[in-house]
C-alpha cells in the first residue's frame, strides 16, 4: 500500500496515507507551525517516511528512535507498541483504512472533546456496571486521592475511641449478662475496642428453639422478598462503610485498604445471591431445609461472616450465627444491619462465645440441619463427627491451604516480586488462600530473591490506623508466639531465614515481621503456617511436572499460583493441579465474589465454592443442577469418561438393561464435566470456571443393578470408580466389556484411605454407620453420595470439583478483546 509517486511538492501514496500526509501538512502551514518533526519506531512505518523528508518531499525530519534494553524488558515493551498499533482506535491501524473519512482521521482529539464531552466507550461498562443488568458491584473508594484519603482519616479519627459492645441477639430473653469480655485492638493492647457478652445456655436454647419454629415459614418466604431484603442490607453495609471500617481497623488489625475491600465483599455476597434469586438461577428445593449453623473466622470477620450468613437465608435456612471469639463486634453490627434491612429476627440469631463451647453445642444439636465452617482442618473433622451421628447434615467446610506460586524463567521479575509481597503478606499472611511456598526456577532464583529482599524493606510495617501502613499485626499474643517460635526453630535447623526490621514502635503490638524461610523440598513443611512466612523452594526447569506431583501430594488443594510467559507451561500446570482457584500471571489473593468464585478441595474443604453458582443449590440440598441453570449448553467433547459412559449404555442395550440405558442418557445430559463458563470481570483478566472429576469414588451397594446405576454415576462425572471386593461387584466386572472393566479398582470394603466421596445405596442403620465411619477418617473429609427421593438420581453436582482459572490477560500484551473495540 506504500507505492508513492511524487505529486505536487509531496508524496502520494495509496489514496488514503497520501491525504493524511498532505492535510497534516498543510494543517501545519495554515496555523503557522514550523518547528516539528515525524517520529518513528525502527521497523515500523519506514517505507512512509522515506517520503517525508528531504527535498521534495516534505522537508521534514524524521526521527528513528530504537530501545534499549536486554531481552527480558524489551520483548514486553515491543509486544505492547504492536499491541497498540493494531487497535481499531490507533491512528497506525486508521491511516490504512480507506473507510475513515480524513476530517475523523487528522481531527484534533481535544477538539472532539469538547464538542462530545468525557462520554466512555458504550463498549466498556463504568465500574458499578461491570456485571451487567444481573448485580451492581460494590462501591470503592480511591486512596490515590488526597481529598478521599483526607476525609477517611478524619472519619476514623472521629470514631477511634468509640466503645462497641456485642451480645447475644435477638437475647431479650436471655438470663442476667455478666461482665463483658474485654477486646483489645491487636496493633494497640492500651486500646480497648470494646466488649462482649457470651452466650450462655438460655441464649443457646432460645436460639435454637426460636430458628426450629420458623423454619418452615422460612422456607416459604417468596424468593423475591429473600432477596429484596438482602439489596437491602447491601446499602446499609454501604452506609455503614466508617464504622464498619474503624472496626475492622481497631478489632481485626486490618489495613485501610484491606478493611474497605472486606466491606465490599460483604456487600457483593448480599448482591450475589440475592441476583441468584431474583434471576432464576436458583429454586430452592420444595422441602424445608431447617436451621444452618454459620461458624466463621477472625481473618475475615465481615466478609466471610455475611457471606456464610446470607448464603443460607437465601437458600431458606434460619441462621444461628457464632462470630470468632476475636472478632465479635463486627460480626454483631452486620446482623444488626441484616435486621434493620428486613431479615426476621426470629430467623437469624448470633451467639458470640467460644468454639468449644457454644460453637460445639449448636453443631452437636438435632434441630441443627446444616453447618457452614471456615477454619481449620482439625476442627472441621470435629464437626463433621457430631453431625455424622444424624441423618445428613449438609456441612459446607473451608479449611485452608498450603498454597504454592510457581515461577519459571520466563517471568517478569517485577511483577512476580510484586505479587509475592500481596499474596505472602498482605493481611499479615493471614489469608487462607495466602502464599506459603514460593517455587522459583534455579536460573532466576538468586535474582528474584535479591529483589524480593530489598522490596520486603521497603514495606512498612505498623498500626494500620496509619493510612501508609502496608502490613498490621497478627491477630493476638498466641498467634504471635507460635509464629516467632515456628521461624525460631526453622534457624536453629540451618534453614536460611531472611526478615524485614521491625519498626522501632512496634513491640508494643502483636506484630511479625515479613518473613522468608528457604527449605530444601516440600516435606520440610509438616502444617500451614498461617502468617507472614513464606518459604522458598528452588527447582530446575525440568522439574516441573515432580514438582507439581508434590504440590498435589500435600493433599491440600486450595490456592495456586503461576507466572509464565509460556503458554504450553500454563497448559500444564492449570490440567495437572488439583486446587481449587489457580491464578495466571497476578497475586493469587483478593478473590471477588461471582468473579472468583472461592472454595479448594481436599484438605481445603469440601465444596462448593463461596460466591459460585452451586453454593445456594448445596445449602438447599437441591437433588440436580442441570448445565443450563448455570447458563452452559449442552454437554460436548470425546473424553475418556463419556466414552466409558457410552460404552456402558452401549453394553447395557445389548444386555437388555433399558432402565440403565435410561439413566445413562439421564446422567450424560446432568453433568457438569465437560462445562467450561466465562465469568464476568475487570478489564485485563480473563475468569474461567470448569468442573474436574472429584477423584475415587466407592461404590457400595446391595446388588448388581444399584451397582450399575452408581456406576454410570462415577462414569458421567469422570471419577476413577473404586468397588469392594465382593461377589456382587466380582459378578459385575465380570461381565463388563474387558477395557470398562479394567479401569474399575477393587478393594477391601472397609478400606476408606484415599477416597474423594462414597455412593451409597442401602438401608438407613447402615447409611448411618457409613457417615460415622467416614467421619473417623484422619484426611481429608470424605462425602456420602446417596440417590435423591424424588429423582432417584445421585447428585452429581456434588461429585465434581469446582475449578477457578485466573488469569492477568495484560500481562501477556494487553486484552485484545479491548483492543478491536470500535468507536460505536
Amino acid at each position: 500500500r506504500l507505492l508513492a509517486a511524487p505529486d505536487a511538492g509531496y508524496p502520494q501514496f495509496a489514496t488514503h496515507n497520501a491525504q493524511t500526509l498532505a492535510t497534516v501538512w498543510q494543517m501545519a502551514r495554515e496555523r503557522g507551525i514550523e518547528d516539528y518533526e515525524f517520529q518513528c519506531l525502527h521497523g515500523m512505518g519506514e517505507a512512509l517516511y522515506d517520503h517525508v523528508v528531504g527535498a521534495g518531499r516534505l522537508g521534514k525530519p524524521c526521527r528513528i528512535y530504537a530501545p534499549v534494553g536486554s531481552h527480558a524488558t524489551l520483548l514486553p515493551y515491543l509486544v505492547r507498541r504492536l499491541l497498540e498499533n493494531g487497535a481499531n482506535s490507533s491512528f497506525v491501524n486508521r491511516i490504512v483504512d480507506e473507510s475513515v473519512p480524513l476530517d475523523k482521521l487528522v481531527e484534533d482529539p481535544l477538539t472532539r472533546v469538547r464538542r462530545e464531552g468525557g462520554a466512555p466507550h458504550p463498549a466498556i461498562p463504568l465500574p458499578a456496571r461491570i456485571f451487567g443488568t444481573e448485580r451492581l458491584n460494590s462501591a470503592g473508594l480511591d486512596l490515590a486521592d488526597a481529598g478521599t484519603v483526607a476525609a477517611l482519616e478524619a472519619d476514623l479519627a472521629r470514631l477511634a475511641g468509640e466503645q462497641w459492645l456485642a451480645r447475644p441477639l435477638p437475647g431479650e430473653t436471655t438470663a442476667a449478662p455478666g461482665a463483658p469480655r474485654p477486646l483489645l485492638n491487636p496493633a494497640d493492647p492500651a486500646d480497648r475496642v470494646g466488649g462482649v457478652i457470651d452466650a450462655d445456655a438460655t441464649a443457646l436454647e432460645q436460639a435454637l428453639a426460636t430458628s426450629a419454629a420458623h423454619a418452615a415459614a422460612w422456607a416459604r418466604t417468596p424468593l423475591a422478598a429473600r432477596a429484596a431484603a438482602l439489596l437491602r442490607a447491601a446499602e446499609l453495609l454501604e452506609a455503614q462503610r466508617m464504622k464498619l471500617l474503624s472496626l475492622c481497623i481497631r478489632e481485626a488489625g486490618k489495613t485501610w485498604a484491606n478493611g474497605l475491600a472486606e466491606i465490599r465483599e460483604a456487600v457483593d455476597f448480599c448482591r450475589y445471591y440475592a441476583a441468584q434469586l431474583a434471576g432464576g438461577a436458583f429454586d430452592h428445593a420444595d422441602g424445608i431445609p431447617g436451621p444452618v449453623v454459620c461458624i466463621s473466622p477472625w481473618n475475615f470477620p465481615l466478609a466471610i461472616f455475611v457471606g456464610q450468613v446470607s448464603a443460607a437465608l437465601a437458600a431458606g435456612s434460619p441462621v444461628i450465627a457464632k462470630p470468632a471469639e476475636q472478632t465479635p463486634l463486627i460480626a454483631c453490627l452486620a446482623v444488626q444491619l441484616l435486621h434493620e434491612a428486613g431479615i426476621p429476627r426470629e430467623v437469624l440469631h448470633f451467639l458470640p462465645g467460644p468454639g468449644e463451647t457454644v460453637g460445639a453445642a449448636l453443631v452437636a444439636d438435632p434441630r441443627v440441619r446444616g453447618v457452614v465452617f471456615t477454619g481449620s482442618i482439625e476442627v472441621a473433622r470435629l464437626i463433621n463427627r457430631a453431625v455424622a451421628i444424624r441423618d445428613e447434615v449438609r456441612l459446607i467446610a473451608e479449611t485452608g491451604g498450603q498454597n504454592a506460586m510457581i515461577v519459571d524463567s520466563s517471568a517478569l521479575t517485577e511483577q512476580v516480586v510484586q505479587d509475592v509481597l500481596t499474596s505472602g503478606f498482605d493481611s499479615a499472611g493471614q489469608r487462607c488462600s495466602a502464599l506459603r511456598v514460593l517455587c522459583l526456577q534455579h536460573d532466576i532464583a538468586d535474582h528474584v530473591l535479591s529483589m524480593l529482599k530489598a522490596a520486603m524493606g521497603e514495606l512498612v510495617v505498623g498500626n494500620p490506623a496509619r493510612f501508609a501502613t502496608d502490613i498490621g499485626p497478627v491477630i493476638d499474643t498466641q498467634a504471635q508466639a507460635q509464629l516467632v517460635g515456628y521461624i525460631d526453630g526453622m534457624r536453629a535447623l540451618n534453614h536460611a531465614v531472611f526478615q524485614a526490621p521491625l519498626p522501632a514502635d512496634c513491640p508494643t503490638g502483636r506484630f511479625v515481621p515479613p518473613t522468608l524461610v528457604e527449605i530444601e523440598t516440600l516435606a520440610d513443611l509438616g502444617h500451614e503456617v498461617f502468617g507472614p512466612v513464606v518459604h522458598v523452594l528452588r527447582f530446575a526447569g525440568d522439574e516441573l511436572d515432580h514438582l507439581l506431583d508434590a504440590i498435589n501430594a500435600t493433599g491440600y488443594g486450595l490456592t495456586l499460583g503461576l507466572h509464565s510467559r509460556i503458554d504450553g507451561t500454563v497448559a500444564r500446570v492449570t490440567s495437572r493441579a488439583r486446587v481449587g482457584n489457580i491464578y495466571v500471571n497476578r497475586n493469587m489473593v483478593g478473590a471477588v465474589v461471582g468473579v472468583q468464585p472461592f472454595g479448594g478441595e481436599g484438605l481445603s474443604g469440601t465444596g462448593p465454592k463461596a460466591g459460585g453458582p452451586l453454593y445456594l443449590h448445596r445449602l438447599a440440598d437441591s437433588e440436580q443442577v442441570p448445565p443450563a441453570a448455570l447458563g452452559g449448553g449442552a454437554n460436548a467433547g470425546q473424553s475418556a469418561s463419556r466414552r466409558r459412559l457410552r460404552q456402558l449404555a452401549e453394553w447395557a442395550d445389548a444386555s437388555g438393561r433399558q432402565a440403565l440405558v435410561r439413566l445413562c442418557a439421564n446422567y450424560a445430559a446432568l453433568t457438569l464435566r465437560q462445562l467450561r463458563l466465562d465469568l464476568p470481570g475487570a478489564t485485563g483478566e480473563r475468569n474461567t470456571l470448569a468442573f474436574a472429576p472429584r477423584g475415587r469414588l466407592l461404590c457400595l451397594a446391595p446388588d448388581v443393578e444399584d451397582l450399575l446405576h452408581q456406576l454410570a454415576a462415577v462414569l458421567a462425572v469422570g471419577g476413577s470408580v473404586v468397588v469392594p471386593d465382593d461377589g456382587i461387584s466380582g459378578g459385575v466386572l465380570d461381565k463388563l466389556p474387558e477395557d470398562l472393566a479394567a479401569a474399575v479398582e477393587r478393594r477391601a470394603a472397609a478400606d476408606l484411605a484415599g477416597l474423594d466421596g462414597v455412593l451409597f445405596a442401602g438401608a438407613a442403620d447402615l447409611a448411618a454407620a457409613l457417615r460415622q465411619d467416614l467421619a473417623k477418617e484422619q484426611a481429608a473429609l470424605i462425602p456420602m453420595f446417596q440417590p435423591g427421593p424424588k429423582t432417584g438420581l445421585y447428585p452429581l453436582f456434588r461429585m465434581v470439583a469446582e475449578r477457578v482459572v485466573s488469569a492477568n490477560t495484560a500481562a501477556a500484551g494487553g486484552d485484545a478483546a479491548l483492543m478491536s473495540l470500535g468507536e460505536g
